[in-house]
């Protein structure tokens, strides 16, 4: 089942989890001031009929009352409209809208495709319908109305705007950023698709191309608001150009003394600068819990107490760092219905995978013979997986700096594979067991032109895919890529977890599993009970590869995956933080880890916070023994 999307509401500067469609009010039919008044005596109610002028102005009162939140009020417009005027086209977008606002986006796809259907479309309904559809994960369908939308006004930005919505939420950064872009020359002095197309590039890795948008938004913008300072310092202190950031900042604060945001980033900056110091550390301490956060969104409560944390953690102060990590997820719960990120979805996927793949399901698959060597490709396919905060991040510089070596990073490149065997009617399991060597084939030149259209050099580097919760996909890898190499980041169970509900993640049905350490030792144990059963069940080519052991020795630890490669040991691969500050691409929430030497204060954090973690270590015992880990 496919994630519906983030929603686009009012413009918020804070870096949203999520977008919601906008909606968009035809001018020649709604629009208009806050209505104040009742309808006209011959639209309320008596039996004659309303001439056209008259259905005009009643409509556009109901766009109003439908702008200011009135919806039953607009509701009885359209509806009126209907009984005098039945199909009539703005009458049933009204009525749409109205569904939607409502949560009724099936209605509303409904009522505002019969608009379509009755009268002549213009860009603003089908803009509208997109939005309906892309509500209920019509993904295909959304971007046809969107590109319809396109095509009857090229100056709609609307459509612009919520086509590049859907294209974000997509994982389609090159079409979102082309259609921000759009926006912005259509809307030179609208703040929103400057501060979004920034978060897209931001998402991404793509920092230059941000302080482009950033550059565009002062440029072009009459008072550019802190926001913009603020994305700006927030991009050059994940490229640990720190003086730099410290200059954005500042010029944010002088814009706005009390903006939060700025204050928290302000922090970042400061507390990555000083390398520990204490003094520092307990000055910015005493800064951010000075703010009153009674007031503030749940987006800003939630990075002010995720930056408190991860202060109070340096400062050895363990009860302290759990009550701001506590409060972090707290109000990231807050954000998991706006962002539609369901744990329960993410649940039941795994669940699934656990109760299919059997012994029963290995016999009643179909045998097929070893793939074909692709002599166009360097190596076959290797997937670096394994529980979040596990050192897949400080794994993926160490193996990226080896000059033969090119790894991906958090691209769902095996995502189209995986959505190409869902959609066959026997379903994701059954047609897993039923493919052909044709079909393998298929699936496998689907994945390899993934890579490809990430700009991956096949020929010459062995390619990477680094993605750990591709964990739960190695049935699916042991199908279709028998000759993969699968490296597996291991790391303390306890500590995962702990490090899982330490980390503010940007909230997905995966991630949203982290804000207890109750669901993220759930969540470990139903992740490590599939793949043991995948190791139980499959022939996967497997090395292991231990956080302990890698902080210690990095080279000892990492020589037997570059002998799983067929690769001899590079002096470059010694220093990754090197490597990760001339990168500068970092996605994941670890970039400020590995662009800093290797560091030993993460090994055994666990046993810091052990009468927090006391309760959901029964649930991971079992995985601590498998894995060999000291109880």
């Amino acid at each position: 089942m496919s994630k519906r999307p983030p929603k686009q509401g009012n413009i918020s500067f804070a870096p949203p989890p999520g977008a919601r469609p906008t909606v968009s009010l035809p001018g020649s039919a709604f629009g208009g001031s806050r209505p104040t008044v009742p309808l006209p005596p011959s639209v309320g109610g008596v039996a004659a009929r309303p001439s056209p002028q008259e259905l005009a102005e009643a409509l556009k009162r109901g766009g109003a009352f439908l702008a200011s939140g009135r919806l039953k009020e607009a509701e009885a417009v359209a509806q009126l409209a209907l009984r005098f005027f039945p199909g009539h086209p703005d009458a049933l977008h009204l009525l749409g809208l109205v569904a939607y606002e409502a949560g009724k986006p099936e209605e509303a796809e409904r009522l505002i495709g019969l608009a379509a259907a009755n009268g002549k479309p213009h860009a603003t309904l089908m803009v509208n319908l997109g939005n309906a559809k892309r509500s209920l994960g019509k993904f295909d369908e959304a971007e046809a109305a969107y590109n319809q939308a396109v095509k009857l006004d090229r100056n709609s930005a609307g459509a612009y705007l919520n086509r590049a919505i859907l294209f974000k939420h997509l994982n389609k950064p090159d079409f979102a950023l082309r259609d921000f872009e759009s926006m912005t020359k259509l809307s030179p002095q609208n703040p929103l698709p400057y501060v979004q197309a920034v978060q897209v590039a931001l998402h991404w890795g793509r920092f230059r191309e941000a302080l482009v948008f950033c550059k565009a938004a002062r440029d072009r913008l009459p008072n550019p608001p802190a926001v913009i300072f603020v994305l700006t310092a927030e991009i050059y202190e994940r490229l640990s150009e720190f003086d730099e950031a410290l200059v954005w900042i500042n010029q944010a604060l002088s814009i706005d003394p009390t903006h939060v945001d700025a204050k928290r980033v302000r922090s970042l900056i400061r507390r990555r600068q000083s390398k520990g110091d204490k003094a520092v550390l307990i000055e910015l301490r005493a800064e951010l819990e000075a703010i009153d956060t009674s007031g503030l969104a749940p987006d800003h409560a939630r990075a002010l107490h995720a930056e408190l944390a991860q202060i109070c953690e340096k400062l050895n102060d363990t009860d302290a760092a759990y009550y701001h990590f506590k409060r972090q997820n707290e109000e990231a719960a807050k954000e998991v219905d706006s962002a539609h990120a369901d744990k329960n979805e993410y649940l039941k996927r795994v669940e699934d995978l656990i109760e299919g793949f059997t012994q029963e399901w290995l016999r009643g698959a179909k045998s097929l013979p070893p793939p074909l060597d692709n002599r166009a490709h360097r190596s076959p396919p290797v997937f670096l997986v394994g529980f979040p905060r596990s050192g897949t991040t400080l794994l993926d510089q160490i193996l990226d700096s080896h000059p033969d070596v090119q790894v991906l990073e958090e691209v769902p490149v095996l995502l189209p594979v995986r959505h190409e065997v869902e959609a066959a009617p026997a379903g994701y399991l059954g047609r897993l067991a039923e493919i052909d060597e044709r079909d393998r084939e298929k699936l496998r030149r689907i994945y390899w032109q993934a890579l490809e259209d990430e700009g991956l050099d096949l020929k010459n580097k062995i390619v990477i895919n680094k993605m750990p919760l591709n964990i739960i996909q190695s049935g699916l890898i042991g199908r279709v890529f028998p000759d993969a190499k699968i490296i597996l980041a291991l790391r303390h169970p306890a500590d995962s977890v702990l490090s899982c509900f330490m980390q503010d993640f940007q909230l997905n049905a995966s991630m949203a599993n982290f804000l207890t350490l109750e669901d993220a030792a759930h969540l470990y144990d139903r992740v490590m009970t599939l793949w043991q059963q995948y190791r139980a069940l499959l022939p996967l080519n497997v090395v292991e590869v231990r956080y302990e052991n890698l902080i210690r020795d990095i080279r000892s630890e990492v020589e037997p995956v570059l002998d799983f490669l067929g690769l001899a040991w590079n002096e470059a691969q010694a220093d990754p933080a090197a490597h990760a500050l001339a990168r500068g691409t970092i996605r994941t929430p670890s970039y400020s880890q590995v662009t800093q030497p290797i560091y030993s204060s993460s090994a055994d954090r666990w046993r810091r916070y052990d009468k927090y973690l006391a309760p959901v270590l029964p649930v991971l015992e079992k995985h601590i023994r498998y894995f060999g880990y000291p109880l």
